[in-house]
């Protein structure tokens, strides 16, 4: 699974891993370049990695604003600008 951001579009190519639930993921927008037809389920799988780096990062923010912790490679199956 290899989910890529359009690098034509300033939008998406610009994203960086998410650190924090208000940064956007990119997911919505991600394509399967290799192989087109796996990209919905690609997205799901990794709409299901998100949601449990949110529910990490809401047990270890305990509240705290500047609490960073990027959402992880593995599992992602984006690769984003800063990768």
């Amino acid at each position: 699974m290899a989910l890529t951001l359009s690098s034509s579009n300033p939008d998406q190519s610009a994203l960086t891993r998410p650190n924090d639930p208000r940064d956007p993921n990119g997911i919505a927008h991600a394509t399967n370049t290799a192989s087109p037809g796996d990209t919905k389920a690609d997205r799901a799988t990794t709409k299901l990695a998100y949601a449990a780096w949110l529910a990490d990062w809401k047990t270890n923010s305990a509240g705290d604003p500047d609490h960073e912790e990027t959402f992880p490679v593995a599992g992602s199956g984006i690769t984003y600008s800063g990768d």
